[in-house]
């Protein structure tokens, strides 16, 4: 029942939502290209500094789609005042808001792809040195794990609010502030789920802690979320 549910969303997605991995994969590709070329090449790190400056960009490009597409899904809905109908579907209510989840979920991993053969691409016009595989792979599949709970939170924000203008700007918001949360010395302030993409990565020590607790926390407010949203009553 839950398969079936999940391939009759992927029907109903569209075409932007569909795109999306492929616009984030290029937009992570091109700035940490762009950024390493014009800055960070003639360090001592050489094309491997290309990491340190993805790292500066994951969190954001992530964070920002999750927020779109979760918006964009939800948004449909809220549009069409569809949600009455959907939920009288002979399945329990919870699943709905898990098969969006689900989709989220697997549009990011596509990002995820898209991003991992992207930046090979760019370390063979670059360098004649073997692909790292350990951290082209480990860098990107961590932040998207880490992104969990966001992912649960900003699709529970947007089923709640018919103006998609709350949940997108608390995105946004939240997307430009993982770019500085992870650097602070208070551990109150990286507890906050933004901060998990930029912990997660392997640059950072101690960064496998961050992705359990991201895992933990992540399927912990899935599981809320979905019961939040079975006892709602959509108009």
């Amino acid at each position: 029942m839950m398969l079936e549910l999940i391939c009759a969303e992927g029907v109903k997605l569209k075409r932007l939502c569909r795109w999306m991995p492929v616009i984030q994969g290029m937009i992570l590709v091109s700035m940490t290209a762009l950024e390493w070329y014009l800055y960070f090449r003639q360090g001592p790190g050489g094309i491997y500094a290309g990491f340190a400056v993805m790292y500066m960009f994951l969190s954001f490009v992530f964070l920002l789609g999750i927020t779109l597409l979760a918006s964009i899904m939800a948004g449909t809905e809220h549009e069409t005042k569809a949600w009455k109908q959907l939920l009288a579907m002979p399945v329990p209510k919870g699943s709905v808001y898990l098969a969006k989840l689900a989709w989220i979920f697997i549009l990011q991993l596509c990002a995820v792809i898209i991003t991992i053969i992207g930046m090979c691409v760019v370390w063979i016009l670059y360098s004649n040195e073997p692909i790292p595989w350990g951290m082209m792979i480990l860098q990107p599949l961590f932040a998207w794990l880490s992104t969990l709970p966001m992912m649960a939170i900003q699709l529970w924000l947007s089923t709640l609010f018919s103006n998609q203008a709350l949940p997108l700007a608390l995105g946004i918001f939240g997307s430009i502030s993982s770019l500085f949360l992870a650097r602070s010395d208070s551990f109150m302030i990286k507890i906050l789920p933004w901060s998990y993409p930029a912990l997660s990565s392997p640059l950072i020590p101690g960064h496998m802690q961050w992705i359990a607790i991201s895992i933990g926390i992540g399927m912990m407010v899935s599981v809320l979320g979905a019961l939040l949203f079975a006892r709602r009553e959509y108009g």
